[in-house]
């Protein structure tokens, strides 16, 4: 019933039948705000669902008086910090976590229950207008099999309205992922407002759409992105931002051309190719200046990591450049990978002394080594397991299974889609396990999770970012959520038949 699927699932005899009174209990001593904040939403689920009163009271419930309860109490020890318990008997609904996070998880479960019921009485396609009699009685125990679970989108390709960015953050809440990896800089688009360099959004954020002088574009405040980061914490999600380093800065560079390798004049491109947008390695400025945006993203991201890029540079830039190349030789460097990896550990470092935070880097990084304070994002086949096998931290967002700007089948990508894209279908996105083949058991460990990719250079819009993530990002959640050897793709299907009416954009 439930996507995605829960490590224990006991079906029992009897029902709990709603009362035209429903109750719901605040009995969660951690957090009595957030517990309101969970209760809230399930309120007004059940309202609509089972067609009742309900209200909200801080207190415990009175013996034998059907109720909703949320409880901190008696939490099973093996749940660990974000599972839950979830039962339902004919006298109680009660959700039990030890933390936050398994109260909201909680509470998702039972509104895809609720769910459920509602379409074996109302099936899907039919105007859904019949009320819930009641729920049968359950027990559920459920805890997450990687602590990181993440979407990723691509905002500098494509600008995403912030009411679109909080309908998906709606989304991917529900399918209990708690990583937004949002992608805010690149050659195509500077969209975060750094205040102590107002050209960056003045100018980088904008370019010409290839119809006159039009321009496309935009950007989100650095209130926009407060309130967007406080709204996706409400729903146990952290907003991991990327500011890309060394390259991929074309849009930057249009904005400060003193900061490139020759300081020429550049201008923001729409095309998506492989660019020579490089910060140049041999100025002073370039760490200054990355230095004072790394504190206005740490300051408007608190708690998470920062992820700096790190990938596809193009090679011999930085050798044309006779500060570069001088500096090279300075450090007594044999090459420019050498030279990016000397970069990027100079400005990790920084982030971590004058921030306390870690920097995550695409797998490009392994090739030329790197800090094991980095976090490793592996895209390309090989580069988790090798990070992995290194001891050091990794997600594991391998192309081949987790990239959704991916055509959906051979159809698609006749009809639509680049030839160097591959075919992603639903059910080999089921069967990806983010542990990499032959990693040794005692490496395990350093395999944090994953992440699914939207990258947008043929995702303009909202309907198409739906047509490319659904319903394959319900595949993806179940693949770091539930155990391995849970799966099943003909029972992920049928559940997926009744469930992905439920998470679609309002």
């Amino acid at each position: 019933m439930i996507i995605p699927k829960p490590l224990v699932e006991q079906i029992h005899a009897g029902e709990f039948a709603f009362p035209d009174e429903l109750p719901v209990h605040l009995a969660y001593g951690k957090d009595h705000g957030y517990s309101y904040f969970v209760a809230d939403e399930l309120s007004q689920r059940l309202r609509v669902a089972a067609g009742k009163f309900v209200s909200i009271r801080d207190s415990h419930p009175e013996d034998h008086t059907p109720a909703v309860v949320l409880t901190d109490q008696n939490v099973p020890e093996d749940l660990g910090p974000e599972g839950y318990q979830l039962t339902i008997t004919p006298e109680r609904i009660t959700l039990r976590a030890s933390s936050n996070a398994g109260l909201f998880y909680a509470g998702q479960s039972l509104i895809q229950l609720l769910h459920h019921q509602r379409t074996q009485i109302a099936p899907v396609g039919s105007n859904g207008s019949t009320t819930l009699a009641g729920l049968p009685c359950i027990d559920i125990r459920d805890r997450p099999r990687f602590p990181w679970r993440g979407f990723m989108l691509d905002s500098a390709r494509h600008f995403q309205p912030v009411e679109m960015i909080t309908r998906l953050i709606d989304q991917i809440a529900a399918m209990k992922l708690n990583r937004f990896h949002w992608h805010l800089t690149d050659d195509q688009g500077w969209r975060l407002e750094i205040l102590s360099y107002p050209r960056l959004t003045g100018v980088g954020a904008w370019r010409n759409n290839g119809q006159g002088s039009s321009r496309y574009g935009g950007y989100y405040t650095q209130q926009q992105v407060r309130e967007l980061v406080a709204y996706a914490k409400m729903r146990q999600i952290t907003i991991v931002p990327e500011i890309d380093i060394p390259s991929h800065n074309l849009a930057a560079l249009a904005a400060y051309p003193e900061l490139s390798c020759h300081g020429e004049a550049r201008e923001v491109t729409g095309d998506w190719g492989l660019r020579d947008g490089v910060y140049c390695a041999g100025r002073d400025q370039t760490f200054t200046f990355l230095e004072n945006v790394a504190a206005e993203v740490a300051a408007l991201f608190p708690g998470s990591p920062i992820h700096l890029g790190g990938d596809e540079r193009k090679p011999g830039l930085w050798d044309s450049c006779p500060r570069c190349h001088g500096l090279r030789k300075d450090l007594e460097l044999p090459d420019e990978s050498s030279l990016q990896k000397w970069f990027m550990d100079k400005v990790a470092a920084h982030i971590r002394q004058a921030h306390g935070r870690r920097s995550i880097s695409w797998g490009d990084i392994i090739d030329y080594g790197c800090s094991d304070d980095f976090i490793v994002q592996g895209w390309v086949k090989g580069q988790a397991g090798k990070a992995a096998a290194k001891g050091i931290d990794t997600i594991n967002s391998t192309n081949d299974w987790v990239y959704l700007d991916y055509p959906q089948s051979a159809q698609e990508h006749a009809a639509s889609y680049p030839d160097w894209m591959q075919t992603l279908p639903l059910e080999k996105v089921y069967g990806f396990d983010p542990i990499p083949e032959g990693l040794k058991p005692q490496h395990h460990k350093h395999i944090l999770g994953s992440e699914a990719n939207l990258w947008t250079e043929f995702v303009p819009d909202e309907a198409q970012l739906y047509h490319q993530i659904m319903p394959r990002l319900y595949a993806f959640s179940e693949t770091v959520w539930s155990p391995v050897e849970h799966r099943d793709f003909t029972d992920f299907e049928n559940r997926l038949e009744i469930q992905r009416t439920l998470i679609q954009p309002k």
